[in-house]
């Protein structure tokens, strides 16, 4: 009788024998940008980004297709009014070199429009009106590139892991260690009236 009376007193105190709570506290931070432009002549926005895996039965990388959009403002003529007939929308890649994490090693990543690559040296034609090249997904600028008015329309390239380097020295892709590469693609975009 005395043991249970003991324990309604400490129980009618307050005093128990409970563990005391952990708490841990973590802030994730992503970096973001936000951008509009809507005056500019020429404005290109990536829609997705670039992630490839490495696929062992094959001993390479997925291929991504990465798509854009293309806006424009429109020019029916220039400053003395002449009137513009043809329209050429051009691309050529600028980089597209991912360094691994660790170090030692590098992959290339290779762009291809409708089966052309895109070089570092000389443009790519995604429209030309005068030579009949009317740009697939993007046809619609060149019907509307002598409009006074904004237009835009979607197209997308086939981005790929074309070539590695272990050391500095080329390599295949299963000579590569494992881990994590990252950098940037960049693809350099130019649109002329005439």
């Amino acid at each position: 009788m005395k043991k249970t009376l003991i324990v309604l007193a400490l129980a009618s105190l307050g005093v128990t024998s409970a563990h005391a709570a952990v708490e841990s506290i973590a802030v994730a931070t992503w970096q973001a940008t936000a951008k509009k432009d809507t005056t500019t002549s020429l404005v290109v926005t990536p829609l997705t980004s670039l992630s490839f895996q490495y696929a062992e039965g094959i001993e390479g990388f997925n291929t991504v297709n990465g798509l854009f959009d293309v806006a424009i403002m429109g020019h029916s003529s220039d400053s003395s009014g002449t009137a513009y007939t043809d329209f050429t929308l051009k691309a050529k890649k600028l980089s597209g070199t991912l360094n691994h994490l660790g170090g030692g090693s590098t992959v290339e990543v290779g762009v291809m429009w409708q089966g052309a690559p895109l070089t570092n040296t000389d443009y790519t034609a995604l429209i030309d009106t005068a030579n009949g090249v009317n740009g697939g997904a993007l046809s619609s600028l060149a019907t509307t590139f002598k409009l006074d008015q904004r237009s835009s329309a979607q197209g997308s390239f086939n981005f790929f892991i074309e070539s590695a380097t272990v050391g500095g020295s080329t390599a295949s892709f299963n000579a590569l260690p494992d881990g994590l590469w990252s950098g940037e693609v960049s693809v350099e975009f130019v649109a002329s009236w005439a």
